[in-house]
């Protein structure tokens, strides 16, 4: 699941067009099964993040200095390590305080088995987004999660690419909602959903969530994961509560580390 998560975020970064390249100072890299998202020009750590990290080989000292200093030399304000309980090795946890990491909200990763029967009501249509629906596919993405439309272009770089659904709730004939799936083999990943303020409440997520485990299914994947950070007591999570409700099942936390490196002043976002 961490391997599927890493390939789709490889490939949204990398297919997103030069205008988006260029605005954030955006890259990817994957060698070794390590997935490195780098983008100069933001502080936003979903456009500056390592996947994968110690899954396929173990994680070493200077492997980790050898990290860092790439994303210093791309001049990347602050990078995110994303580490998943199979990534080895547990000390790893030390290097990272020992190199001044600070940990974050981390991250729950849930999973369930496709299913052909799964529905879920709601008073909107769902509709799937098409390549020239890219524009308004990238717009709804972004302001359903409080995102400047500068980052549109990159929420919609892999409509009509192979082993991706791209998905609108509609109010009428106005997409309100979002959302993302990519197959890979066995596996599918549930990305993008958000729905506008002014129509949450109204089933969107859930009716989005159960068409893309139907489509999972058709597409031969036998299991389906996503992802939602972690709720507290002060800040519940209803997008967690939303998602076990569908039968998803809590597989285990992602821990979540956070360097921040030399800034510079022309930092966009």
């Amino acid at each position: 699941m961490e391997r599927l998560e890493a390939s789709a975020w490889d490939q949204i970064q990398c297919m997103a067009g030069p205008a988006f390249r260029q605005y954030f100072g955006a890259s990817a890299l994957a060698d070794h099964g390590v997935v490195r998202l780098r983008a100069a020009r933001t502080r936003d750590l979903s456009l500056n993040r390592v996947f994968s990290l110690g899954i396929d080989s173990p994680l070493t000292p200077g492997a980790l200095d050898d990290l860092i200093a790439e994303y210093r030399e791309a001049s990347v304000p602050r990078f995110m390590i994303s580490w998943a309980p199979v990534a080895r090795p547990a000390e790893a946890r030390h290097w990272f305080a020992e190199r001044g990491f600070r940990r974050i909200t981390p991250i729950l990763r849930l999973t369930r088995a496709t299913d052909a029967d799964i529905i879920a009501t709601t008073s909107l249509s769902i509709a799937e987004a098409r390549r020239a629906d890219a524009a308004r596919f990238g717009e709804v993405a972004a302001q359903s999660s409080g995102l400047p439309m500068e980052f549109a272009p990159g929420l919609n770089s892999t409509i009509g690419h192979p082993g991706w659904r791209h998905y609108f709730a509609l109010d009428g004939d106005r997409p309100v909602s979002s959302a993302a799936l990519y197959v890979e083999d066995d596996y599918a990943w549930a990305g993008f959903g958000g729905t506008l303020p002014a129509y949450r409440r109204r089933g969107a997520q859930s009716a989005l969530l159960a068409r893309r485990i139907r489509d999972a299914h058709s597409a031969g994947a036998r299991w389906i994961t996503a992802w939602t950070t972690a709720e507290t007591a002060e800040r519940p999570n209803p997008s967690l509560h939303n998602m076990q409700r569908l039968g998803f099942d809590v597989s285990y936390e992602i821990e979540n580390y956070v360097l921040d490196l030399p800034q510079r002043d022309d930092l966009s976002g």
